[in-house]
């Protein structure tokens, strides 16, 4: 189910004066996490008296005392003093703090010094432990998450419309699913979404964002790779397929574990969709696959034509050979480039 409590909510909250001066912020949507923190800041803080009167702390480090004491001293010259712990990891563990640090926290949250905002942000956070309820009670609490399609493109018509570009809907709709956004082994995040755009904004020529644009522009969630890397190996250019796998690898050499791990994750989705189109004669479209699966239709779309290359007994050889690659690199008995060469010469 969808946050009640998300960035919506702390719009409205701020804007009605009933937020409290003591927030939380978790989410996996870290870039509304900075957000948020940031509009904070530029509420409350005057730019000039940034140095004194805010302070960001990591939270891997933070000592809970002096950051409450910190929030006694009134601000020189701004409308209220901001201390924002952030990344603060404790959270996400049922003792994660000290009964010492608890305690401090609790009596803090029961008359907190109203010249001051006191921020603290985590990614995680676990609702048994008796600093997060504290918080939650006491305090604003905001959870950050995935934004659903509708936001995600309004999101990105903000964005255009600053750039004085247009979309159309159907353009729109098509680049909200090119990202993979909504893919369930997504790790694609509105930080990756606006890096695209910004790219798509810059290749634009004219008024109007073409599809173009969008196909040439979008990074996504990296199936992208994948898909080339298919395209050279089943069209039995092997040299191409080495030359992809070596750009990828030079770009990040520690990129390899999750170069297989998408192989895999793809391999796995070509060959569940070979299984439908199996058993239904090959008339199966990839709304119904979407439907039956919960899996992403744009995906599935993607996905299908390289399924169909391919019969069922291949991709299931080639599934267990990239399970064999990433054995042998764990284990050792293979570097990651040398795996991944000897896996695209055997398919």
């Amino acid at each position: 189910m969808r946050p009640t409590r998300g960035y919506q909510t702390f719009i409205s909250e701020l804007k009605k004066g009933t937020a409290k001066s003591v927030f939380l912020f978790s989410g996996e949507e870290e870039y509304l996490i900075n957000w948020a923190g940031n509009w904070l800041m530029k509420t409350y803080v005057n730019p000039a008296a940034k140095a004194i009167d805010s302070a960001v702390i990591d939270g891997q480090t933070a000592d809970l005392q002096q950051v409450l004491e910190s929030c006694d001293t009134f601000p020189m010259l701004s409308k209220k003093r901001v201390i924002w712990v952030k990344d603060f990891n404790r959270l996400k563990q049922v003792k994660g703090l000290s009964d010492h640090d608890t305690e401090l926290l609790q009596n803090y949250l029961k008359n907190p010094n109203p010249s001051a905002v006191l921020i603290f942000s985590a990614k995680e956070i676990d609702g048994r432990s008796k600093a997060v309820k504290a918080l939650k009670k006491e305090g604003s609490w905001y959870s950050f998450d995935q934004l659903s399609e509708n936001e995600l493109m309004s999101f990105a018509h903000k964005r255009f419309q600053a750039a004085n570009l247009q979309i159309s809907r159907g353009d729109m709709r098509f680049l909200v699913q090119s990202t993979g956004y909504f893919n369930k082994e997504s790790t694609y995040r509105l930080f990756q979404f606006e890096n695209d755009l910004q790219k798509i904004i810059a290749h634009a020529q004219g008024p109007f964002i073409r599809r173009e644009d969008i196909e040439e522009m979008i990074e996504g969630d990296g199936d992208t790779f994948i898909f080339n890397l298919l395209d050279g190996i089943s069209g039995n250019d092997k040299k191409t397929a080495f030359q992809i796998l070596h750009n990828k690898l030079t770009e990040n050499s520690n990129e390899a574990g999750a170069i297989v791990g998408a192989i895999a994750s793809q391999v796995e989705l070509m060959l569940e969709i070979r299984e439908f189109l199996d058993g239904n004669d090959g008339r199966v479209s990839a709304s119904w696959i979407s439907k039956y699966t919960g899996m992403n239709e744009y995906r599935i779309k993607k996905a299908m034509n390289y399924a169909r290359r391919y019969p069922r007994r291949k991709l299931q050889e080639m599934l267990m050979e990239i399970y064999e690659v990433n054995y042998r690199i764990v284990s050792g008995l293979l570097d990651a480039r040398t795996a991944l060469e000897l896996y695209i010469a055997r398919i």
